[in-house]
């Protein structure tokens, strides 16, 4: 009778370094967009809430002006260990991988994957008050939102193709499933790193527009 056992371990990917946004801490600011790397009408801005099981953890700054806020963003913001960098916004992601093995004879054989994405991003929240100008809660709200569709971008590109991990287990021998899949998640890693220095340029700016 063919035996039946489950694999099951996990694989974490920290964001590339360089792919969090330093902070822009010119006092005299502007309004600014995130650059387009492709002609013709741009793609939507991607989303947390467009990705499974993204957790968001938020950090809390204050200030009634733009460089208070930046001042309060680079106090309370995480820092890239390696720069001791600014990052005003993170993110990272993980898959649990379930692989049941069916063995038969003496010879194991996987004939089932799981997998089981996981995001979790950083990002700023301001304490909007009635001292906080309009103007200002405008540019904030703007700034937010290129942070989000920046790293809801890289998360979605390792979303969409963790299936390259599924595939990697299933073509390896039960002893090398978990090797071959950790070589799968190294590959979509370098991958997402290469996409997102291609973008480098593009950085999101907290700026007020020109009068």
């Amino acid at each position: 009778m063919p035996a039946l056992a489950f694999l099951v371990f996990a694989l974490a990917a920290q964001q590339p370094a360089g792919t969090s946004i330093p902070l822009n801490t010119a006092p005299t600011m502007r309004s600014a967009q995130l650059g387009d790397r492709t002609s013709g009408d741009a793609a939507p801005a991607a989303r947390f809430a467009d990705i499974p099981n993204v957790a968001i953890i938020y950090y809390d700054v204050a200030g009634n002006d733009i460089p208070e806020i930046h001042k309060a963003v680079a106090k309370a913001a995480p820092r890239e260990p390696e720069t001791n960098r600014i990052l005003p916004a993170t993110s990272k992601w993980s898959v649990a991988v379930k692989a049941r093995s069916t063995t038969t004879g003496g010879r194991c054989r996987i004939d089932a994957v799981t997998l089981d994405f996981r995001g979790e991003a950083v990002m700023p929240r301001l304490a909007v008050t009635k001292d906080v100008p309009p103007p200002v809660v405008a540019a904030w709200k703007a700034f937010v939102a290129q942070l989000e569709a920046r790293q809801a971008a890289q998360l979605r590109f390792a979303y969409e193709r963790i299936g390259e991990i599924e595939q990697a287990v299933r073509g390896a021998r039960c002893d090398r499933a978990e090797a071959a899949a950790d070589a799968a998640r190294a590959r979509l890693q370098e991958r997402q790193r290469a996409d997102v220095a291609e973008d480098s340029r593009a950085q999101p700016k907290l700026e007020l527009p020109k009068d």
